[in-house]
């Protein structure tokens, strides 16, 4: 199915069903996704007319490429070269990056990035967003046919709007294979859609298992739990004298869903079937949900305020010294061992999420990558700025300097990396990134994650049975599925 979004005169022709532009719709006027939870944003109106055409099934497969030229350049990915990023014509030419930057001018990424304009003479503009702004920045850009933006951060969940929204590029074909090889599963896996590469990947994030070495040696257990049913057993030994076991960001928001998909995939889980039916109601999704609500109600081993809390408040639980093991982002390790943040200096330690049965470990990802635009004007300018983000010489200087970690697998055996590793946690941290699971990023993502979220929130509270819960959950999800066909 077709549909056209008018945006004063110029038109933006979006592929996918009317249950998926009214989702788009909901993300540009309701709210959009915070990386971990939600915050409403407001949107400037704008005309809009809907133009529905024939019926489409949902992950159909990518749009195809309606721009004559992309702002008059005549270029689409068809001709991107990705061995002409050192051609000397791109010298002079200016590109647009839109990322979300705290300190404006004064950021870091402004010096790192200068080096890319010494070494091609591309200028590159940064154009600084905070993160809860940015999806709405990307589509109002996009639904009004500017060319003001070459280069746009993607978060994971974005993936599927972005490819089937006609926002970026596919640059399935322009990243050869071979260098696509070279990123680590968890970041080239975020950046793909229904196995179209969307954009190139920027960093490398997943969960990760967190536990006091104190608490643990005391309750008589000498190695963090590999396996759920591990986890289970520690935690009726850990939970005592007001200590909880295990904290959690389980209130009814986006938080919940990432640890409800580290939980599915460990437990031998999938979210939709070959078919593309939802498939979470049974085998590893139920079995997750299951888990999830036995800890929390039946062992007790879980702190009830998980109910209530956002990541940042389980993080600052296990700051204090209250819980034994959390799961949690790489990037919270430095605050734990930071003495004016943490009670727990030097007692912690982080390695693999556990997993069950046959699968090693399995943890949500958090990777983010960067897209080329399709109204870009200067997309082999563009194009160069992501091969240079993807090299080596960028990714140490982000590590270093931002904290970010690296997408190329070789870097994590790199003397200069190691050496820059103050936590000396990178190769505890890097193994996670091979058990990655990503949230489905299809179109509509927002509308299925507000109602696997709210069902999930209602077992855990007793409110319902995991059966009913998501039972619940998977006809409703089915019913969006099956309107967008009409």
């Amino acid at each position: 199915m077709k549909v056209m979004l008018i945006a004063s005169k110029n038109p933006l022709l979006l592929y996918g069903s009317r249950q998926h532009i009214m989702q788009f719709m909901h993300l540009l006027f309701g709210g959009v996704r915070m990386k971990k939870e939600w915050k409403v944003l407001t949107v400037s109106a704008m005309s809009l007319v809907l133009l529905a055409g024939c019926a489409g099934t949902p992950n159909s497969g990518p749009a195809q490429s309606t721009d004559k030229g992309s702002g008059g350049t005549g270029q689409t990915a068809s001709t991107l070269d990705w061995n002409k990023t050192s051609d000397p014509s791109l010298k002079g030419q200016e590109i647009n990056v839109l990322w979300a930057v705290s300190k404006g001018a004064e950021s870091p990424r402004v010096a790192m990035v200068k080096k890319f304009t010494d070494e091609t003479g591309i200028k590159v503009n940064i154009m600084g967003v905070d993160y809860n702004s940015l999806y709405s920045k990307i589509t109002t850009s996009a639904l009004s046919n500017s060319t003001d933006l070459d280069v746009v951060e993607m978060d994971t969940i974005w993936a599927g709007q972005f490819l089937k929204g006609n926002l970026a590029e596919d640059l399935t074909n322009v990243i050869p294979k071979d260098v696509q090889s070279l990123y680590t599963p968890s970041s080239i896996g975020s950046v793909t859609y229904n196995g179209h590469l969307v954009a190139m990947p920027w960093y490398s994030g997943t969960k990760h298992l967190y536990w006091n070495k104190d608490l643990l040696t005391k309750a008589g257990i000498d190695h963090a739990p590999k396996t759920w049913d591990e986890f289970r057993e520690a935690s009726k030994k850990l939970t005592a004298n007001g200590i909880y076991a295990s904290g959690w960001s389980w209130k009814q928001s986006e938080a919940l869903i990432t640890d409800y998909v580290s939980l599915v995939y460990g437990f031998g889980g999938q979210f939709f079937d070959s078919n593309g039916k939802p498939s979470f109601n049974k085998g590893g999704g139920l079995d997750a949900l299951k888990y999830m609500v036995d800890i929390l109600n039946k062992d007790k081993t879980v702190d009830p305020a998980s109910l209530q809390w956002s990541e940042s408040d389980v993080t600052r639980a296990f700051s204090a010294g209250k819980l034994a093991m959390i799961s949690a982002w790489e990037g919270h390790y430095p605050d734990l061992n930071d003495p004016t943040k943490s009670s727990v200096v030097d007692k912690t330690d982080v390695g693999l999420m556990p997993g069950q049965g046959s699968v090693v470990s399995s943890a949500v990802t958090g990777s983010e990558g960067l897209a080329l635009m399709k109204n870009s004007k200067h997309k082999q300018a563009a194009l160069a700025f992501l091969k240079w983000v993807g090299e080596k010489e960028y990714q140490l200087d982000e590590f270093k300097i931002e904290g970010q970690y690296p997408t190329l697998q070789s870097l994590y055996k790199d003397p200069e990396l190691l050496a820059a590793d103050s936590t000396k946690t990178i190769g505890k941290i890097s193994e996670q990134f091979n058990y990655g699971h990503d949230r489905p990023n299809a179109p509509g993502y927002v509308n299925w994650s507000d109602i696997l979220a709210a069902d999930l929130h209602q077992a855990l509270l007793g409110q319902k049975t995991p059966e009913d819960a998501l039972n619940d959950a998977v006809q409703k999800v089915e019913k969006a599925i099956a309107e967008s066909g009409k």
